[in-house]
This record gives C-alpha cells, sequence and structure tokens, in this order.
C-alpha cells in the first residue's frame, strides 16, 4: 500500500524554531513508516527552499517543491503553486494507492483534486470559519484567508472521505460536502506530556497561556482575567508562543490594566515538548480563551499530563472538554474566565479530580498506536471501497 500524504510538513533537515512542529503529523508519519507493507511519501511546497528537494529520510520519501513568496503568490491567487505541484504529481501517475492530504486551508486539497485515486482529507482548522473572527483592521491575512476560503469551499466538495476529530469540524465538513463520508480519528500527543505532573494551590507559581502575542487565541481576553485575578492570586503570568514580554507589556498598558506590574509577567517565547512540560509543572492550570479552534493541541496536551484546564466553549472545544469533570468550559468574556480559575482555587478537590479525569481520557483518546492502527485501517477501508 503506497501513501502519498499533502501537507505543510515540516523539513526534517531543516529545523525552524519559530514554526510549530505540528508533532501530530511527525508523530504519525513516523508510525506510518514503521508499519510493514506501507510506503509513505510526503510531497510539500516551500519558498525557504532554493531548489526542488527530493530525499529519503527514516524510511520516508520526501517532495519539497520550490515556489513563489507567499505575498507574490497572493497576487495570482496561489495559481503558481497550484499548478507547480499540480503538474509534478502528473509525472507520478500510477505510483500510489491513496493520497491523504492534511488540511484544507493552503491549497493542498486544490492540488489534488485531479489525481484519480481515492482520497481522505483530515480536517485541521475551517478557514472559511476563521475568516470570520479576523480583527476588524484589515492586514494581509484578510486577503489570503479570502481566496483560502473561496478554494475550501469549492474543492471540497471533490473529496469524498474525511477524517474528523470533532462535533464541529464534522458538521462544517457536512455543510460544505452533503456527500461526506466522515471516518473519525483523534492525533497522537508527544510522549512528554504522558508523564503526569503534579500541580496544587500551594507548589502553584504560574497562570500558563500558551497563545503566544497571538489575539485570535484570546491573549487579551487573559490578560484582563489576570488583571482581576493577580489582586487575590499569588501567581505569575507565564506565556509561551509569539512575541515577547515588551510586547506583553505593552498591550497590558494599551488595554489600561492597572494591577498587573511587569514583574507580573514571564515570557518563554517557543518551547519544545519537554520545556513545555517544565513549564506546566510550575502552573496552576492553562487558559485557554480562544476566539475559534477545532482541537486544540495545547489543550490535549495539558490534559494528557494532567494539568487541569479553563478554555473558552468554541469550535470543537466540547469535544475534548466535558464541563466540570475534565476542565471547565467558558465564555470569552474575562469575568467568566476569571470565575472559573478562582473556583479551581478555591476547590482543591475539583482542581485533582479534573486533573485526574482529564489525564484518564486523553490518554486513551491520544494513545499513539491506538491512531496509527485506525488510520491504517482507514485507508484500507477507503481503497477497498475504490476498488
Amino acid at each position: 500500500m503506497n501513501i502519498l500524504w499533502l501537507g505543510d510538513y515540516p523539513h526534517p533537515l531543516r529545523v525552524n524554531p519559530n514554526r510549530h512542529p505540528v508533532p501530530w503529523m511527525t508523530m504519525l508519519a513516523n508510525g506510518l513508516a514503521s508499519s510493514n507493507g506501507l510506503g509513505l511519501t510526503i510531497m510539500s511546497y516551500s519558498s525557504a527552499i532554493d531548489q526542488d528537494e527530493l530525499f529519503t529520510a527514516d524510511g520516508i520519501n520526501y517532495i519539497y517543491l520550490k515556489v513563489p513568496d507567499d505575498k507574490w503568490d497572493l497576487l495570482t491567487a496561489y495559481t503558481q503553486r497550484i499548478n507547480r505541484l499540480r503538474s509534478y504529481l502528473a509525472s507520478l501517475k500510477g505510483t500510489f494507492d491513496l493520497v491523504h492530504i492534511h488540511g484544507s486551508e493552503q491549497q493542498y486539497q486544490v492540488i489534488g483534486a485531479g489525481l484519480p485515486i481515492p482520497k481522505v482529507l483530515s480536517v485541521q482548522g475551517i478557514v472559511t470559519e476563521y475568516y470570520k473572527i479576523l480583527p476588524a483592521k484589515p492586514d494581509y491575512r484578510h486577503i489570503s484567508w479570502l481566496v483560502a476560503g473561496y478554494y475550501e469551499r469549492k474543492y471540497l466538495r471533490s473529496v469524498r472521505h474525511f477524517i474528523c476529530r470533532t462535533h464541529w469540524d464534522q458538521s462544517h465538513t457536512l455543510r460544505m460536502q452533503p456527500n461526506a463520508v466522515i471516518h473519525h480519528n483523534w492525533e497522537p500527543i508527544r510522549a512528554e506530556f504522558f508523564e503526569p505532573v503534579s500541580v496544587s494551590a500551594k507548589t502553584a507559581q504560574t497562570l500558563l497561556f500558551v497563545g503566544g502575542t497571538n489575539r485570535i487565541k484570546g491573549i487579551r481576553e487573559a490578560l484582563r482575567a489576570y488583571d482581576s485575578l493577580c489582586r487575590t492570586l499569588p501567581l505569575r503570568f507565564c506565556v509561551a508562543g509569539s512575541g515577547d514580554k515588551a510586547d506583553v507589556i505593552q498591550l497590558i498598558h494599551s488595554l489600561e490594566l492597572s494591577n498587573i506590574r511587569a514583574e507580573d509577567i514571564e515570557h518563554k517565547g517557543f518551547l519544545n515538548g519537554k520545556k513545555l512540560r517544565e513549564a506546566y509543572q510550575e502552573a496552576f492550570c492553562l487558559i485557554h480563551p480562544s476566539y475559534i479552534d477545532n482541537s486544540p493541541n495545547s489543550v490535549c496536551e495539558a490534559q494528557v499530563a494532567g494539568l487541569p484546564v479553563v478554555a473558552s466553549d468554541v469550535g470543537g472545544v466540547s469535544s475534548l472538554i466535558d464541563h466540570g469533570q475534565t476542565g471547565l468550559l467558558t465564555t470569552l468574556e474575562p469575568d467568566s474566565i476569571a470565575d472559573a480559575v478562582l473556583t479551581l482555587w478555591k476547590n482543591s478537590e475539583l482542581h485533582r479530580a479534573i486533573a485526574s479525569n482529564a489525564r484518564a481520557v486523553a490518554r486513551n483518546r491520544h494513545d499513539r498506536q491506538q491512531i496509527i492502527d485506525k488510520t491504517v485501517s482507514i485507508y484500507q477501508e477507503i481503497i477497498r471501497h475504490a476498488n
């Protein structure tokens, strides 16, 4: 069984510390490459390479094709990248049994549309929905996501099989492709997080937020909630991800949050799995007041490790969190977020129960071997029905 992946896959020989490592993809790819009787080729495009690159590493065949910079290609509605990969794929006719497309945000479903072999698409975010929550002030994303949304709406109809995870992605997939066949499968979580953390109000030092300075991830709501919490809770506000401490301090001033001191803020930058788990050890809980999400990796990782999560009830998050049992769901109102954190602070039994319950559920949900086996089973089922 020869499988072709189309997706934004990190270059295994060119580590970029400023991009997300997408561990759910890399772990699945490495697991599939170890499966007997399965050959895996991954094709991706990049403007950061000097020329096309074809190589094999750890049993996986990689094809990286050189394309124009995103902003230049946007002037052509991304037709250059689409045509470049389509042309190359035409030369591989008859090589693969199935193509697995990862996400609908970056035109990979357009690139694979003409392939005369079975296709399955793993839904990541739904760009037409994400577009709705962009800030009102126009920026580059308004045009880029508008174009991406056009391709998403038009070309998802060319795919019959989808891998979904939550009620949210399944609902929107069926809205755009009413004839879709939905296969359910979760995503693997890095091994570091399966080592449990032990946290409590007595030992906690921070309130953890891992969305960087990304407005869509809720940095403003998180800071507003912390502005009221820091009056009574002896916790620093710890940020991981994009930006730096100066950016956070500037945002605090612009929001006129008078209770937060500079020494209350810690910014750790982008963290690998080991460093993020170390940050968990100091945290009382993770707060995730995102405007939109499907199955946020940060929530899943915290649950697997046993760090309680307070998250906004948006997108597919309620498929991950059973309110009061495996986490607490809130609105995007800062008072709602702060009240949930205070509830955990005042009720140590609830804090412990949520940590324990979430860990048990998430460890099973994100079991790597189960997910690999289910993926192979999905491939086999789709190919069998196609024949």
